[in-house]
């Protein structure tokens, strides 16, 4: 399906979904055609109905559609404990996690990061990431990665930096990965969840069937990750009531 039509049936879509907008007098500012689709999935909470028809007229739209439910289906309702709605998918209730299988994913995940980048021809990230860092597994609200680059370590920088751009580099893909792309990051403001989500685009174009499924499971149970340490990454599993 060539892009324009797809495109048009997602704005057709999000208007019977989403309420009018309020006209405030002013002109709505001009975006590109990716970024009318942010928010787009939001729009299909709390169980994602009807949105897999849409998806299963892409490429490996069957895919797309089943990975999408999972992130209905973890993260439930958008409304707040508090009131209001989430703006974002959160998983607010997570199912407990093993401390031995939440370091397996993890290591999946990374080892997952490095096939990426043998893929796509990305020396500096596979020399990077040729010694698998040491997991180390804690518990509660994750302290905040240092903002000033100086600061921060080359294996958080090779990961949110580098790490971050893989998949934009993978050749002959569907174009609907570009016109995705900011719909799925904005899921999560998450590119690594993004990236998971978006998978069935690019399986085909590398070769690799599920490079970063390890870090979906760290995040569908509620985990974050820290790197402090150019040789270790924290995981944060969060405190179950």
């Amino acid at each position: 399906m060539p892009t324009s039509i797809f495109l048009k049936r997602c704005q057709e879509l999000a208007a019977q979904l989403s309420p009018p907008p309020v006209d405030q007098g002013e002109p709505a500012p001009e975006s590109s055609e990716s970024e009318s689709l942010i928010g787009f999935f939001q729009l299909f909470r709390p169980r994602g109905d009807h949105l897999g028809d849409l998806l299963e007229t892409l490429p490996a739209g069957d895919q797309l559609a089943d990975r999408m439910q999972l992130v209905f289906d973890v993260a439930g309702d958008d409304r707040r404990p508090q009131g209001g709605r989430d703006a974002f998918f959160i998983v607010r209730q997570p199912a407990p996690l093993p401390v031995e299988q939440a370091e397996h994913h993890a290591l999946s995940w990374i080892d997952g990061l490095r096939q990426i980048a043998l893929a796509v021809g990305d020396q500096e990230m596979v020399d990077g990431l040729d010694q698998p860092p040491k997991i180390r597994v804690l518990e509660g609200i994750p302290p905040k990665h240092p903002k000033q680059p100086e600061e921060q370590s080359p294996l958080l920088k090779l990961i949110q930096n580098r790490g971050a751009e893989l998949t934009a580099e993978i050749s002959n893909v569907d174009p609907h990965a570009a016109l995705l792309r900011p719909a799925y990051y904005f899921v999560a403001c998450d590119t690594m969840l993004r990236d998971y989500l978006m998978w069935p685009l690019y399986a085909v174009s590398t070769g690799l069937a599920d490079p970063l499924r390890g870090y979906f499971q760290l995040w569908a149970h509620g985990v974050k990750y820290r790197v402090f340490r150019n040789d270790q990454i924290d995981l944060y599993l969060p405190r179950l009531n």
